[in-house]
């Protein structure tokens, strides 16, 4: 049987030098190495040789996701007799099982950590493939971005995903949540075809806001069964318990475990909205959709978002005097509407990374 700890201190090609093995046994080990020329460190993991695990590292590395763990190279090797394949991967910075032990995620933080692998787990599905492991130990911080560990990638159907994105939210996620209880009936079920899909999931966790109630009918001569106000009731309390959750908060620094909103580029004078437009709360919060360095620029960009998308209502906006020329997505307004705003553009197609951002100046807070 192999000896994987042994290579501990061989060159692999490609110049990977295994410098220090952190953990394993004779079926698969990792190592720390780095990447030529500039030091950057990686992991390698080898197992002794395999073509299927071959072949299918070989497809890992033609995926390209910002959340999703890169795997950098793959390749054989020998030494003494003993062939081995050998994958290469990003090396993180923190796992969401470190950051638990020192404290429970935000509310803001878990849905970013939720956002992230649903949008991961779309992208998978759309390869036939599934991430395997889906649990805080490989979930990982690579810099500012959060990221799956892609080391258990396989062909398979998704309701396993789905079902490991039920339990991931139930514990250790949003155990308190009020929505908890959403996933958590199919995440016990085990019965791998769920009904859940991903689109179910992230509907489940941006209910759409109920229609006003239609008025009363006149009373009808022939008493109605109480059966119905029963049922009436219950749809109600449902379709309450799907709104109670809202994230507190709009994080405007990036929070200890999960990256926030990547920073963006930058204008001149400030386009000041209309005072009509205020919300009557004397919140201002707006829906960012692009920063540019000029205004042309940016205005550009607006106008193509309202030939495709008239409903959005695209404008530009320069807070203060930053210089930077915001292309924002209709009037200022409430925190909660900018929400509903920014899940409908999402929809539409824009960016993942819309963000909402309160401007109310600090003295009318």
């Amino acid at each position: 049987m192999t000896n994987l700890r042994a290579w501990e201190g061989v060159s692999l090609p490609g110049d990977f030098l295994l410098e220090k093995f952190l953990t394993g046994d004779d079926t698969a080990a990792y190592f720390q190495s780095s990447l030529p020329p500039d030091a950057r460190p990686v992991i390698v993991k080898i197992i002794p040789d395999s073509t299927p695990q071959f072949d299918l590292w070989q497809r890992i590395r033609q995926l390209h996701h910002p959340n999703l763990l890169e795997l950098l190279d793959c390749g054989r090797a020998a030494l003494a007799g003993d062939f081995i394949v050998y994958a290469v991967f990003e090396s993180p910075d923190d796992t969401l099982a470190s950051a638990l032990a020192q404290a429970p995620l935000t509310p803001g933080e878990s849905r970013e950590v939720l956002d992230a692998a649903l949008d991961a787990l779309r992208y998978l599905h759309t390869q036939g493939l599934v991430l395997g492991a889906l649990d805080p130990a490989h979930i990982l911080a690579v810099g500012d971005r959060i990221k799956f560990s892609t080391d258990a990638l396989h062909e398979g159907p998704p309701a396993e995903d789905i079902l490991a994105l039920g339990i991931l939210w139930q514990q250790s996620l949003m155990p308190a949540s009020p929505n908890s209880a959403a996933i958590a009936p199919h995440a016990a079920d085990p019965n791998p075809q769920t009904r859940w899909t991903l689109d179910q999931i992230t509907i489940a966790f941006n209910p759409p806001q109920p229609p006003p109630a239609p008025a009363a009918p006149p009373r009808a001569p022939n008493p109605v069964p109480k059966w119905i106000f029963i049922a009436a009731a219950a749809l109600v309390l449902l379709i309450l318990g799907l709104n109670f959750y809202r994230p507190a908060d709009v994080v405007t620094s990036p929070p200890v475990f999960t990256p926030s909103s990547e920073s963006r580029p930058s204008v001149a004078a400030p386009l000041v909205p209309k005072p009509s437009a205020i919300p009557a709360t004397n919140e201002i919060w707006r829906v960012v959709a692009f920063t540019y360095h000029t205004q042309s620029g940016a205005a550009k960009k607006a106008t193509q978002i309202n030939r495709l998308h008239p409903d959005l209502h695209a404008t530009v906006f320069a807070p203060g005097n930053k210089g930077d020329y915001l292309v924002v997505l209709g009037d200022p307004m409430s925190h909660e509407d900018a929400l509903r705003l920014q899940h409908s553009a999402r929809g539409k197609g824009l960016p993942r990374d819309i963000y909402i951002q309160n401007f109310t100046p600090p003295n009318t807070r």
